[in-house]
């Protein structure tokens, strides 16, 4: 076993060797493609079980339908853990067209980190973080789902056609794929592989531009005092900045938290209000103004709150990272 170990350590060292031997490229910029390349391999694994499960959904959409409205918010916060958008899309598709509640819908979308979570495995200090993480995030989700409905009633309207959806779904989504496309087979491993060079691209460009700029400021320590990384106003920005719609966000900022500019604090604050495209989805499929910008207000109040309070009792993150050790 430590031969095997052993083995697969020199192969994954091959690409950092010879990254290294372009000597013409700065430093910072070899760092950079070095830790995002490392990254690849799991990267293709895990978002091809992700399409697996995405699939199934699409292929039995009727039970995706059937659990949501049984457990709404429940299964939302649950099956949204998921780093992938895709599920709030979904989920947008299917409140624009009066199919559940818009507790469910919130619970969808709090509860997403799009692309962020896996990027904590490239510092394994940090890993365990994810238990947390998840917690944090899901209680947050089902505690403002529950809010939400019991503050407006939720009148049950007519569904419409199954195909009404379909084409809904057959519209771009994440890596420009279509959605609907469960009977493709080649996209079971194609857009597994476009989600992959896309992460790739995110990871590298975001490493290389937080290299140069702590580069610019002299360490690590000069930029986190430079963007007030004690500050409870650091954590505002950043659930402001995660509630712009786009899956670069979420990779942005897990590796601001992943090179210590931001805090925990403010790390969970950005991954509530970040949403992938699933806010995009509902900006364009929900006619209701009005209701898109009670949804966002939510969303933003909620980044902010939660990341808050884990400011004022960071305490009760050590308290769970320290049952699960």
């Amino acid at each position: 076993m430590e031969q095997i170990l052993h083995n697969i350590q020199e192969v994954l060292g091959v690409p950092a060797f010879l990254i290294n031997q372009c000597t013409f490229l700065p430093a910072y910029i070899r760092e950079a493609l070095i830790s995002s390349v490392n990254f690849i391999p799991w990267l293709y694994i895990l978002y091809y079980g992700i399409e697996l499960l995405e699939r199934f959904f699409l292929t039995h959409i009727q039970l995706f339908i059937k659990l949501v409205k049984r457990f709404g918010p429940l299964f939302g916060a649950a099956i949204s853990i998921i780093p992938e958008c895709g599920y709030q899309v979904m989920a947008s598709t299917f409140y624009s067209r009066k199919m559940f509640s818009r507790g469910t819908l919130l619970a969808f979308l709090i509860t997403c980190s799009d692309d962020a979570l896996p990027l904590l495995f490239m510092d394994l200090s940090k890993a365990l973080l994810i238990i947390p993480i998840i917690i944090i995030k899901i209680a947050a989700g089902i505690i403002v789902a529950y809010t939400v409905d019991l503050m407006f009633i939720f009148k049950r309207q007519v569904t419409e056609d199954i195909n009404a959806i379909n084409v809904d779904l057959n519209e771009p989504a994440c890596c420009h794929h279509r959605i609907c496309t469960s009977d493709s087979v080649p996209y079971w491993w194609m857009h597994p592989l476009t989600h992959t060079f896309n992460m790739f691209m995110f990871t590298f460009l975001c490493l290389a531009f937080f290299n140069c700029v702590i580069l610019g400021f002299g360490s690590v320590e000069n930029l986190a005092s430079f963007l007030m990384i004690d500050s409870p106003l650091q954590v505002v920005a950043v659930a402001a900045l995660g509630i712009v719609p786009n899956c670069v966000v979420s990779v942005f900022i897990m590796l601001a938290f992943i090179k210590g500019i931001i805090s925990f604090p403010s790390l969970i604050a950005g991954l509530t209000t970040v949403t992938g495209l699933g806010l995009t989805a509902l900006l364009k499929r929900n006619r209701n103004n009005n209701d898109n910008t009670f949804i966002t207000i939510v969303l933003l109040i909620s980044g902010i709150l939660t990341g808050l309070f884990i400011y004022y009792n960071m305490q009760l993150v050590d308290m769970i990272q320290a049952y699960f050790e």
